[in-house]
């Protein structure tokens, strides 16, 4: 059975709490975090111990901390015999020098610590600086998740910038729609709907095929007449910038 520490006491360290827990295969030691947030119990159920206090026990350490917090974790660790990787996406493996032992192990998936999240179908991106680490590290992205696939650090920094405009900018799309209903007394509930079929249209077409709206038909009219409606200035900027982008990537269709 491996043995696991978690290094971190944020949204990512909860949820691998959670599924380190309940697989079989693994022993979770503890999570560690500040000094301050000794004793605090995560949403995961685990109480928090002090970094200071760290026992070496573990065959693999996972940091899950903030990215520019990493190297600073890592000096902590340089006397540990583990496997010691981090779950950044966008920093490179050899963040954790001069640790011989290091790797990353990168969810690709927005993780909330309320939120339930089945690890099983997120793709978990490994890369290990050494072969007779990378079984060990597979065996532990085997216990918790089916989808295992081996990634360099230059692969991951692309797929993280990818999981940025496909995560976190089309939530903060949905945002400003959902600020749009709120300020003119709409539910924003009748999006949903909406939402669920732009998603799997995606999916199943493909994003190019699957584009419509004002801008795509060069529909300068309408474009017009939205922008007149925003009062926000950045919101106003948001929508022109990506119409914009919009209609440069199909100007040949239009």
């Amino acid at each position: 059975m491996l043995s696991v520490v978690l290094i971190g006491t944020g949204n990512v360290s909860t949820k691998l709490a959670q599924a380190f827990s309940s697989s079989e295969d693994l022993q979770l030691l503890g999570i560690y975090g500040k000094k301050e947030r000794k004793s605090e119990v995560l949403s995961s159920g685990h109480e928090v111990l002090e970094i200071g206090e760290f026992d070496d026990q573990a065959d693999i350490i996972v940091i899950a901390v903030k990215d520019d917090a990493i190297s600073s974790v890592q000096k902590e660790l340089q006397s540990s015999k583990a496997l010691v990787v981090h779950t950044a996406g966008s920093i490179p493996m050899d963040v954790l020098l001069p640790m011989k032992r290091r790797g990353v192990f990168y969810p690709l998936q927005t993780l909330s610590a309320d939120r339930d999240v089945d690890f099983k179908s997120v793709p978990l991106c490994l890369e290990s600086a050494s072969a007779e680490d990378r079984e060990l590290l597979e065996n532990l992205a085997r216990s918790i998740s089916e989808s295992i696939r081996w990634v360099d650090s230059s692969e991951r920094k692309h797929l993280h910038l990818a999981a940025v405009f496909t995560n976190n900018f089309v939530n903060h799309m949905i945002r400003q729609a959902e600020k749009i209903c709120e300020e003119h007394d709409l539910p924003k509930e009748i999006l949903h709907p909406l939402l669920d079929e732009t998603v799997n249209k995606a999916k199943i077409l493909g994003a190019a095929k699957a584009q419509t709206g004002p801008a795509v038909r060069g529909d300068s009219s309408v474009i017009e007449k939205h922008l007149q409606l925003i009062a926000d200035k950045a919101q106003h900027e948001l929508y022109k910038t990506i119409s914009v982008s919009i209609q440069n990537e199909y100007e040949s269709q239009l």
